[in-house]
């Protein structure tokens, strides 16, 4: 199969799942362009379609087991065209359990040819310097074998006409996912100086400056961009579950776990 182009799609709050994907189509021949395309943000690029003598590489972040529900909406807006297909799932050292497998799911239903996937660990998205969470994931050894990984498939593709679909894990009907929670995270107001840092940094655009700075609680999707761009680190996850949440991850995810390669 003679691959012209790679296009990457990425829905990527807090940057781990862009890592990964730049880092798997570095596996690339030298013959390849590489397009990458951000879906992270309100005004992505929509109504976009993949040729099928192009690669896609699909990663996207795991929100209680399952694709984040913004992610998998905007990824609604491409179609592929029998496209040969690398997924890759980004999860905070917990468990990815349905999200491999609701993604196939999604963009087979989009005429795509998923021939390999994979699932990494990024650094979570509640993770703190006080309560940290799979910090500095991915590090330089992820990175190292996404390329290994990019290129194995990439190569494989060289060698053949024809890429059969492979099996994911996960299970259906999927688990129950992430609920609309009834608060946001907390800003105070004190050393806010409302620079708009968050209110660019948002994916939701849950985000508002109205005399002070507001974070829509039917919006928030807790991925948590807002916290990590703050310059003045005013913003914060103070709720009661959503802390004690941080200290279970913290206390029952410390052993860190290796990606998990489909091919």
């Amino acid at each position: 199969m003679d691959i012209t182009n790679i296009k990457t799609f990425f829905f990527s709050p807090t940057g781990t799942s862009k890592k990964i994907v730049q880092a798997i189509a570095e596996g690339k021949q030298t013959s390849q362009t590489i397009s990458h395309i951000d879906l992270t943000y309100p005004n992505h690029p929509t109504d976009i379609s993949v040729g099928g003598n192009e690669l896609a590489i699909i990663a996207v972040p795991v929100y209680a087991g399952r694709i984040a529900p913004l992610a998998k909406k905007r990824l609604q807006n491409i179609s592929g065209n029998n496209s040969p297909t690398i997924l890759v799932v980004l999860y905070g050292n917990r468990e990815f359990e349905d999200a491999l497998i609701e993604l196939k799911d999604l963009v087979t239903a989009q005429a795509f040819n998923v021939v390999a996937a994979c699932a990494f660990i990024g650094e979570h998205s509640f993770s703190s310097a006080d309560m940290p969470i799979s910090p500095g994931r991915p590090d330089t050894n992820d990175l190292k074998i996404a390329t290994e990984f990019g290129a194995k498939v990439m190569q494989q593709l060289a060698t053949t006409q024809v890429s059969q679909p492979i099996d994911v894990p996960g299970d259906t009907p999927y688990r129950d996912g992430m609920k609309n929670l009834p608060f946001t995270p907390k800003i105070d107001s004190g050393l806010c100086t409302q620079c708009g840092e968050c209110i660019a940094a948002c994916p939701a655009g849950a985000i508002s400056l109205n005399v002070e700075i507001q974070i829509l609680t039917d919006s928030c999707t807790f991925c948590c961009a807002c916290i990590k761009a703050c310059p003045e680190e005013c913003i914060s996850l103070t709720s009661t579950p959503m802390q004690e949440k941080a200290v279970w991850l913290n206390t029952n995810c410390k052993d860190q776990k290796k990606p998990q390669l489909f091919l």
